[in-house]
Order: C-alpha cells, then structure tokens, then sequence
C-alpha cells in the first residue's frame, strides 16, 4: 500500500473511531481548492488529537498530507508501523532536524502535502491569552523558500477539550455532549518574502492566530444559540 491510501485509510478510520467523542464545524480552504499538490499546511498544536483531526480534517479536501512528526513515535513499538506506513517524517531534534528537512524537500518536490505542528511540542495557553501560539521554528518559513511552496495557515480549537493534554487516551464519557473540534482555514497562503525567515516565521504564526480567531468566533456564535 502506498504513503498516499495508508494516509487515506487512516484519515477514514480515525473520522469512523472519532465519531462517538468529537464532531467538527470546518470552514474555508479555498486555498487548498485547487490543483497545487505542493503546498506546506501550517496548524497550532494543543493536543495528541492534532494529528487525527489534521488526517480528518484535510481529506476533506482531497488532501492526504506527510507529517513531520518527532522520531520516538516513528521508532516506537505500536506508533512507529502505522507512522512508517503513511511515510511520516521523523524529526530528530537532537541531531538538528537536518536529515527531516531534506526529506520534507523530497516529499514536496514529489507533488505531495506536508502538514506541520511549528511549535513541536504542545502548548498549553494561559487565561489572559487563551489563543496564544507557543514558540514556532522557523524551519516552515526556510522550507517553503528552499521547496519553492506555498504555506497555507489553519487554526483548530477545541482538540484539547476531545483528548486532554496529559492524558493517555482521549475522553470517552458518553454522558457528555460530544465537543465541537472547530476549524478555520486560509482562503490564501501566508505572504511570505523568502528570504527573511525569522519575520516568515513571525507571519506565518500570526496567520495562525488569525485562524484561531476565526474558530473562536464560530464557536462564541455557537454557543450564543445553545450549541456546543
């Protein structure tokens, strides 16, 4: 089976096991509506359900991107076939990450979608900033100027509420109301000038914040009239 159908086989069965615990209010994309295959999607990073709900969220839209995801669940004993199987891309932070960089650039130039967590680990916001991004690589930014690509921001809010941070698996209580998993995409990729990566890197967290803004206002509006 190649990268591509494990990734879509994947993208199914997480929607079908996701189906008792979550649901999910998804707008905008218009940037990924199109025939460009090389392009590097960007999203914050709050919980382990990140991924499946990126899996979820971007086959929607006919996409089934590589992940840049750390080496120990590339190598682990239950993470590391599936991670294998959809041609996942370990990062070794503690070798510079060089060896993943150059593999992202492949993968682009190969025609295929790289979905990428830029703060690397998850970040837990504070109450005076609930919509706070953590400290972002710029490895995004130096991607997208080497590959040539462009970089298209989402936000998701709420995957923390499916599967605390913290926690082994997500929550499964089924006397709650199933907690919305609200996602915002750009229409446009992130103006980027190529060659000043730090102030990339700055926009193109900032167009993620944006997107979270968005999430936070379909949710705010959500419950306004009940929803959840």
């Amino acid at each position: 089976m190649t990268p591509e159908r494990a990734l879509r086989a994947l993208a199914w069965l997480a929607r079908l096991l996701s189906w008792p615990f979550a649901r999910f209010d998804i707008a905008g994309g218009e940037a990924l509506n199109n025939e460009i295959d090389e392009v590097i999607i960007v999203v914050d990073h709050r919980s382990m359900y990140d991924v499946a709900a990126g899996l979820i969220v971007f086959a929607r839209y006919g996409r089934a991107p590589r992940l840049l995801i750390e080496r120990r669940y590339v190598e682990g004993t239950w993470t590391g076939p599936i991670a294998r199987a959809i041609g996942a891309i370990p990062v070794d932070r503690a070798a510079g990450g060089s060896a993943a960089f150059a593999a992202a650039v492949e993968s682009l130039a190969e025609g295929n979608t790289v979905l990428i967590l830029p703060e690397g680990r998850l970040h837990r916001p504070g109450p005076d900033d609930p919509l706070s991004t953590g400290p972002a690589s710029t490895g995004t930014a130096r991607l997208a100027a080497v590959a040539g690509v462009p970089v298209v921001a989402a936000g998701m809010l709420g995957t923390d509420r499916v599967w605390p941070p913290g926690r082994y698996w997500p929550s499964l209580n089924p006397f709650r109301r199933r907690p919305t998993v609200t996602v915002r995409i750009a229409d446009a990729p992130v103006p980027l000038s190529g060659t000043d990566r730090h102030a990339d890197t700055d926009a193109i967290m900032a167009a993620v914040r944006d997107q979270m803004r968005r999430c936070q206002e379909a949710a705010d509006a959500r419950a306004s009239v009940g929803g959840a």
